[in-house]
């Protein structure tokens, strides 16, 4: 049904749909749009929807034997690890904030895996993703991106308005990174593309928030883990993660568990 050799015509198909779900979340960011509430009593707006929709429908109509997996759809239980997974709108507080740090995260999965993403920043007009292949950067022209870069002081991303207070006091407490906060999915591109060391998240997330994120990393170098060192898996019973690090290319490994052995 998938194979490799599609993986660049998938791509494609991937980032076109990206490309409009962020159009017409720039539609409704620029206007007086209303905010509603989950069950979870998590914000939702036409944004989350609109795009959700018009992702949903192009994907099923592509890929009519792939199951499409969202944070916006009642999902059914899986019986197939190739599905694709996506968060129409990651980062719905910042969106409401007007801060511009959200995405539109789509992933493919291929036994379970993640093997191609694209994360868009719609107020930017800037689009991260993987073929499979290799990691890029698109904003007026296609630029391969790598994790390889060291930075001279270690370089910590986190989230904007997912902190919680183990992480902020670690971060308090050690004078040994640049810490650098973000919303949404961008923790994952700062890090494909050399501008954060390490990416330390402690506390609960979903499968569609970081599976365009891993794919991604992967194709630029870059590593994910449990906070114990073991593989993290997506788990599409819940779709609920296990806390994780993310870290650089080359990233020193005994320096790694050192940090983690502090947090």
């Amino acid at each position: 049904m998938i194979s490799s050799n599609s993986y660049k015509e998938i791509t494609s198909i991937l980032r076109d749909v990206s490309n409009q779900a962020s159009k017409k979340i720039l539609e409704i960011y620029n206007s007086n749009f209303k905010i509603n509430f989950k069950d979870d009593n998590s914000p939702l707006t036409d944004a989350d929807t609109e795009s959700n929709k018009i992702i949903c429908d192009r994907l099923v109509k592509e890929f009519p034997k792939i199951p499409v997996i969202s944070e916006e759809n009642k999902n059914k239980k899986l019986n197939t690890d190739t599905y694709f997974l996506l968060d129409p709108l990651d980062g719905t507080k910042e969106f409401i904030a007007k801060n511009g740090e959200f995405t539109v995260n789509i992933a493919l999965i291929v036994k379970n895996e993640p093997k191609l993403g694209v994360i868009q920043i719609p107020v930017k007009t800037t689009q991260y993703f993987s073929d499979g292949e290799f990691s890029y950067k698109y904003k007026n022209s296609l630029q391969k991106i790598s994790s390889s870069k060291k930075n001279k002081k270690i370089t910590l991303t986190v989230s904007r308005s997912h902190l919680d207070e183990k992480l902020k006091d670690f971060i308090r407490k050690s004078k040994k990174f640049e810490v650098r906060k973000a919303g949404s999915s961008l923790k994952f591109c700062l890090i494909s593309e050399g501008k954060a060391d390490l990416y330390i998240r402690n506390g609960k997330t979903m499968g569609w928030d970081i599976a365009a994120g891993i794919a991604i990393l992967k194709t630029a170098g870059g590593s994910i883990c449990k906070l114990n060192f073991e593989k993290i898996k997506l788990n599409k019973e819940t779709f609920v993660n296990d806390s994780f690090i993310c870290f650089r290319n080359n990233f020193d490994l005994i320096e790694l568990k050192s940090i983690l052995k502090e947090f």
